[in-house]
């Protein structure tokens, strides 16, 4: 971005965005983008080459794994020719506003509610840390390959949706735009807390385990493979993680791993033994005693119970 600014929106992620257009393009001189007020927002994300625009006098160059949201009611333009390949998304998102508050008051605020949830129980069917208001910037570089990766991966399944008239389709669109939103205020949040000086680096280790047990929960993790992963003494790791969420890493382990059990015995018809191996517990015998310690029911029960609702 060639001129700075601290443009962010507010919007309620428990609703859905209304999805006009979802695609990518590819642009050639001496094809430039016309002069026009959209009103509706548009989302671009550039894949290859570079981009030259102005929104209201704003000046814009972007670069691949640059995020741009434009304005419905601010007059955008191409400012130069030039080859470009970038995904975009047009829609109405009626809960989404500017801004209004000082940027750093409601940046430390997002900062305190990522802790809240960070601290919650993941069993717990109550809401704990988690309120559905999210703080999104104007723009945003992804320069990280693995945050690149998730938004044109989520972005790619956007589009198949849009593109396949099938029942159901813009709905399971606006689903994927909305998990595009959450991705973006998530990575921009933690860029922003690894900014700060205090406390940055025990943050990073902290969500960059968090990240690991939520994506790993199913395979066979012990205090040795953790070292080996994060090359850090477990104790060290396991006195930080406690300190930051408040639990131990195999409490929360645990509790990860007895959401999704709670989950399969709601949505599929598995076993419960399959359910135990799919969760990361090789033993069935032990699986039910460490369910019914987390949710007070046996694990035939909570089935039983589920499946008559």
């Amino acid at each position: 971005m060639t001129r700075k600014e601290n443009i962010y929106y507010l919007y309620d992620s428990s609703r859905l965005p209304e999805i006009r257009l979802a695609d990518t393009a590819a642009i050639e001189p001496p094809y430039v983008h016309k002069r026009r007020t959209p009103h509706e927002y548009i989302i671009y994300l550039v894949r290859h080459g570079e981009m030259y625009l102005s929104e209201d006098e704003i000046l814009y160059h972007l670069v691949p794994g640059d995020f741009l949201l434009l304005d419905p009611e601010k007059t955008h333009v191409g400012r130069k020719a030039t080859r470009c390949e970038y995904y975009y998304i047009h829609f109405q998102y009626a809960s989404m506003k500017p801004g209004m508050e000082n940027e750093e008051t409601l940046r430390e605020q997002m900062m305190e509610r990522r802790a809240k949830a960070l601290r919650s129980d993941s069993c717990s069917l109550e809401g704990g840390g988690e309120e559905s208001s999210m703080f999104l910037p104007k723009y945003m570089h992804l320069a990280g390959y693995a945050g690149y990766a998730e938004l044109t991966r989520r972005l790619n399944e956007g589009i198949s949706f849009h593109n396949n008239y099938v029942e159901g389709y813009k709905a399971l669109c606006a689903c994927c735009v909305l998990e595009v939103l959450i991705a973006v205020s998530r990575q921009y949040l933690s860029a922003q807390i690894q900014k700060r000086e205090s406390g940055s680096k025990s943050y990073r280790k902290v969500y960059d385990l968090l990240n690991y047990l939520n994506t790993c929960y199913y395979e066979p993790i012990s205090g040795n493979q953790i070292e080996e992963e994060f090359h850090c003494n477990f104790d060290y790791m396991n006195r930080l993680f406690k300190q930051n969420i408040g639990k131990t890493i195999f409490q929360y382990l645990t509790e990860i791993r007895i959401a999704h059990a709670k989950e399969l015995m709601i949505n599929s018809s598995m076993r419960i033994s399959q359910i135990s191996e799919r969760v990361g517990f090789s033993d069935e015998s032990y699986f039910s005693k460490v369910f019914k310690r987390y949710t007070g029911i046996t694990p035939v029960n909570y089935g039983k119970t589920v499946k008559n609702i």
